[in-house]
């Protein structure tokens, strides 16, 4: 009985959070299928005040072109970027998970990793190392070398690379296994829970991102999607400059509000389709390592 009252406890707490999360995205939702001038009036609300689908038909036509290659740049990037850090965590992880007697600077690399990650630079000596000596600027590598490192998670790597048994690694070098193929053909699947979950959230990282568009990347070409919705929250003239003065002239109400929530929808709504579907592999792979332990 007081098992299922807890439970009970619990589901009302995950609930109240899970409807937390949601309220926001739903009046992002409604605000940019209402009218601009009902918003000005009367504000948002939780559902459409004189529905109309006006501002997306207004952003796809005046912005399509830009809207469409944001696109393509934010996914480029998460799957470059993710890509790129995942494999550069999982080596690294890899090899400071190692015996002192099996890689003697094990100790030392992991000791420089958490050292970084305590005191790092700052962001002008960033700026200048990523800009002046790696050339990352206005390239599509700018979005993705960057964030080649998450130590956390290299941490999280490290981890699930430690507990995979020690007799199974010296059955493989016994076999005459190589480091590399003990990496690919053992650690590596026996890790996939961790490794799953840092892929989930080193793509949700890179899908979220603008910093590295802020400081990084100034031709228009090159904007991501998140930098794309900086600039008009920001700065609303970023998404109607082809038609402001000639919308001035003729006393058109300008769709600022219901622009921004649009364009919000338009972030959030890869994530909202992906995230579910990668969450059943997420929970399977937690199933299968509960199994394993």
């Amino acid at each position: 009985m007081r098992k299922q009252k807890e439970s009970i406890i619990c589901y009302v707490i995950v609930g109240i959070m899970a409807f937390s999360c949601f309220l926001p995205l739903w009046i992002a939702f409604v605000a940019s299928i209402s009218d601009e001038t009902a918003i000005i009036n009367e504000g948002f609300s939780l559902l459409p005040r004189d529905a109309t689908l006006e501002t997306y038909k207004f952003i796809l036509e005046n912005k399509g072109a830009m809207l469409l290659r944001a696109y393509g740049m934010s996914f480029m990037s998460v799957i470059l970027g993710t890509f790129f850090s995942v494999s550069v965590m999982a080596l690294f992880a890899y090899a400071v998970a190692q015996k002192k007697e099996n890689f003697r600077f094990a100790n030392a690399l992991s000791f420089f990793a958490w050292f970084t990650m305590i005191f790092s630079g700052g962001l002008l000596p960033w700026y200048i190392l990523c800009t002046k000596y790696y050339g990352l600027q206005n390239n599509i590598w700018a979005l993705v070398f960057p964030y080649g490192m998450n130590v956390f998670y290299m941490f999280v790597l490290k981890s699930n690379f430690k507990s995979i048994p020690e007799e199974l690694i010296e059955a493989a070098k016994i076999d005459g296994a190589s480091d590399a193929k003990i990496f690919f053909s053992i650690s590596l699947p026996l890790a996939k829970v961790g490794l799953v979950s840092v892929i989930l959230f080193m793509a949700l990282q890179f899908w979220n991102d603008f910093y590295l568009s802020l400081y990084l990347i100034t031709k228009t070409d090159l904007y991501t999607l998140q930098k794309l919705l900086y600039n008009m929250m920001a700065n609303i003239s970023a998404l109607l400059t082809n038609s402001t003065l000639q919308s001035a002239k003729e006393h058109i109400v300008l769709p600022s509000n219901t622009a921004r929530m649009a364009m919000t929808v338009f972030t959030v709504l890869p994530v909202l389709l992906f995230y579910p579907l990668a969450q059943k592999y997420f929970v399977k792979g937690i199933t299968v390592g509960a199994v394993k332990g």
